[in-house]
């Protein structure tokens, strides 16, 4: 077991133990579990599905020659536009970024897609935000956050050359 589910359990453990402490109903929660769980479950094998098909379309050259670590700091730009074109949630993009590394995409280059993908999706921007917010809003918000996806993937970058801490599980 990851560090990660090991967290989430022991997170768990504490709220069912102070819910049995207060004499909190539990009926409430395993309702909201099951609505939960029937709507992520299918999203997660569409996604996983969707990500295999993704890694079957795209040759592996391909990523590794625009996202690896020989393609250098020209990555970090095809990785950012590629985060903004990715019209999907976190599910979808994080399968995808997983199909990346498996073929070969470096750490600062995920990290830049990451960090371009929650900045800056175009599904959100075109939905969302020009419609409920303004583009006068949108431009300053571009404004002040147009170079972190690139500074992410530089200090990624930075790290890997002092040490393998964080290198992306293929």
């Amino acid at each position: 077991m990851s560090i990660g589910i090991l967290s989430l359990l022991a997170v768990l453990a504490v709220l069912v133990g102070l819910a049995l402490v207060r004499g909190l109903d539990f009926a409430p929660v395993v309702q909201r579990f099951i609505e939960q769980f029937a709507k992520l479950v299918p999203r997660m094998i569409c996604a996983l599905i969707a990500a295999g098909f993704i890694a079957t379309l795209i040759p592996k050259q391909l990523i590794a020659g625009f996202l690896g670590a020989d393609a250098g700091l020209i990555a970090l730009p095809v990785a950012a536009a590629t985060g903004l074109l990715v019209p999907a949630g976190p599910v979808i993009a994080f399968a995808i970024a997983a199909v990346f590394a498996k073929a070969g995409a470096s750490t600062p280059a995920l990290m830049t897609f990451i960090t371009s993908w929650s900045l800056f999706a175009a599904h959100r921007v075109l939905i969302y935000e020009l419609p409920l917010v303004g583009a006068s809003f949108f431009r300053l918000r571009i404004a002040s956050v147009i170079l972190v996806p690139f500074l992410a993937g530089l200090l990624a970058m930075l790290v890997g050359l002092i040490t393998t801490f964080g290198q992306a599980a293929p």
